[in-house]
């Protein structure tokens, strides 16, 4: 059994859902103010992110986060509260990222006290639907994950091996004709169990379709 079809290792998703750009929404609650930005991020754009905005509203009483990063099945979290009492900020915050299946980015929610205590649950319900706004103003991307191979073969099976790519919803990338043609194919994560072997099989042993380096996500 290859490594791809072991149920010890799932394949990844074909696709995740990410922001194209920030977005920006205030809430006021009892003459609180909370200002939340939603934006795409890896793990350092994130901590430069909830550090900038620490630096321009260096008179808010807090700068709470929360961040879900990674493309796997099992994306990285973390969130911070920043003094507001345990749960009441970071996790509303995440919720909302949760919520939307977003990955790859960062919502950071900046709070003024207003004079009057909203309560932990006034402060989760304020910080959540402050994230959440901020989160349905920013524009969206997918992003399809998959593997690559290249492959190299006589022209006599260029239709056989292109049928079955295309049956995998795969596409080739890059192609080469000379004595032979090469190939760099992109599959689906969930179509590339047991394509090499497919390969081989079709080609009677005659191609191989070797792992390469992933590119760039599309």
């Amino acid at each position: 059994m290859t490594r791809d079809a072991d149920p010890a290792h799932p394949c990844p998703p074909d696709a995740v859902v990410s922001l194209a750009d920030r977005g920006v929404a205030e809430v006021k609650v009892q003459r609180s103010r909370f200002l939340a930005w939603a934006v795409p991020a890896d793990e350092d754009a994130a901590r430069a992110v909830i550090a900038e905005a620490a630096r321009l509203h260096h008179d808010a009483r807090h700068v709470c986060w929360a961040w879900r990063l990674g493309r796997g099945a099992s994306p990285a979290e973390a969130r911070n509260d920043d003094g507001e009492p345990a749960g009441t900020a970071g996790e509303p915050i995440l919720v909302a990222l949760r919520k939307a299946h977003l990955v790859d980015c960062v919502a950071v929610v900046v709070r003024w006290f207003g004079g009057v205590k909203l309560g932990t649950g006034g402060l989760a319900r304020a910080y959540g639907e402050a994230a959440a706004l901020a989160v349905d103003a920013a524009p969206r991307r997918t992003i399809l994950l998959g593997r690559r191979f290249a492959l190299r073969f006589p022209y006599a099976l260029h239709k056989t091996l292109l049928r079955q790519l295309e049956a995998r919803s795969g596409r080739v990338e890059a192609e080469t004709w000379t004595a032979d043609v090469a190939w760099t194919v992109w599959l689906p994560h969930s179509r590339c169990p047991g394509y090499a072997d497919a390969v081989l099989e079709a080609t009677h042993g005659a191609v191989t379709a070797v792992p390469v380096d992933d590119g760039p996500d599309r």
